[in-house]
């Protein structure tokens, strides 16, 4: 059944159509690896793209992680000298106060991590 229209839709072809088929049925042109050197090329740059600004973000937060920390527990120790009716937070929460801090940061460098690689 299908043979029959197959025979049937090339009868039915017209001269527009046969010039159709003979430009497309010509051989490829030979361009020496050049389309997929292109190719490769452009790939290469996607995954560069892709990959740079997480990269940048992990090396960044690697470099910035310790001087963040001291300056936490510097800001710690500068609550601790001011007066008493100045300060708003407990004295058993000072020592806890950088792990908490520590722990914002980290959580949003990851938020900003994933969101990078969504991107």
């Amino acid at each position: 059944m299908i043979n029959k229209i197959i025979k049937l839709a090339d009868r039915m072809k017209d001269e527009e159509d046969l010039k159709l088929e003979a430009l497309f049925r010509s051989e490829a042109v030979n361009d020496d690896g050049f389309s997929e050197r292109v190719m490769k090329r452009i790939r290469w740059q996607m995954r560069v793209r892709r990959f740079a600004l997480p990269i940048a973000v992990l090396v960044g937060g690697a470099i910035a992680a310790k001087p963040a920390m001291d300056l936490l527990l510097v800001a710690s120790r500068l609550v601790t000298v001011l007066p008493e009716d100045v300060r708003s937070i407990p004295l058993e929460l000072l020592p806890q106060l950088p792990t908490v801090v520590g722990g914002l940061a980290v959580a949003a460098v990851m938020a900003l991590f994933l969101r990078a690689l969504e991107q």
